[in-house]
């Protein structure tokens, strides 16, 4: 039985690292596999420092013409649009030195992050190292696949971004309905309080009222956003 249960097992990790149809290995609903990114000014991110943030992982290369397509509307409509609302967007280019990315940046007018994927040994944590760079990988703020792109397809490009909004407008909520609680907690507190505790309570106002200001903008863009999609 144990020899059995083995053999099930490894069949499984075989069938888990067969590519899709679009070359994937990779599925909405897994984890993101560990790995660490390094970018053309020697600085490191490790794939779990990302966690907690929506973040948008953008395969691509300097010769990919559908990559230099697709990149200016990355920038431009989901970049630019939702950087400051809490999502992270980094662009991994395929097998080229920090002098190149640096340049195709340049050339394609994006801002966002690029790291280098020497060997494409990131790429192939995702899919089939042999198969097509156009690819984007949304993640959420629990480290999960939420969606993946293959190609720049219109239909499919808008559902990634109706996915970004949302995982957005989520985090947004939960942390409003965190700071609802927050202020629940200090109403009691004032409510309790002694002269020795008002220093201590005055802080943790001025730190809520920071935080439901910075909410405040947040819900702002994300309703702008929203008008756009």
């Amino acid at each position: 039985m144990k020899n059995i249960a083995l053999l099930l097992i490894f069949v499984s990790y075989l069938f888990s690292l067969t590519p899709d149809e679009r070359g994937y290995i990779v599925k909405v609903g897994d984890k993101l596999p560990e790995f660490i990114m390094e970018f053309p000014d020697g600085s490191l991110i490790n794939s779990a420092d990302i966690i907690g943030n929506i973040t948008m992982l953008q395969f691509t290369a300097s010769w990919c013409s559908v990559c230099r397509e697709e990149m200016p509307h990355i920038e431009k409509e989901i970049w630019k649009r939702y950087k400051k609302v809490g999502l992270s967007v980094i662009g991994i280019d395929r097998d080229e030195p920090a002098e190149v990315i640096n340049r195709f940046a340049k050339e394609v007018k994006v801002t966002y992050p690029i790291a280098l994927d020497i060997g494409a040994d990131i790429f192939a944590l995702f899919a089939d190292r042999n198969s097509g760079v156009t690819r984007n990988i949304i993640i959420d703020q629990n480290g999960k696949i939420a969606f993946l792109t293959r190609l720049f397809d219109p239909v499919e490009y808008i559902e990634m971004k109706k996915v970004i909004h949302s995982l957005l407008l989520n985090q947004f909520l939960e942390e409003k309905q965190n700071l609802v609680a927050q202020k629940q907690i200090l109403k009691e507190l004032k409510n309790k309080r002694k002269s020795e505790n008002q220093s201590s309570i005055n802080k943790i106002e001025k730190r809520l009222l920071l935080i439901e200001s910075k909410l405040n903008l947040k819900k702002r863009r994300l309703l702008y956003a929203q008008k756009l999609l």
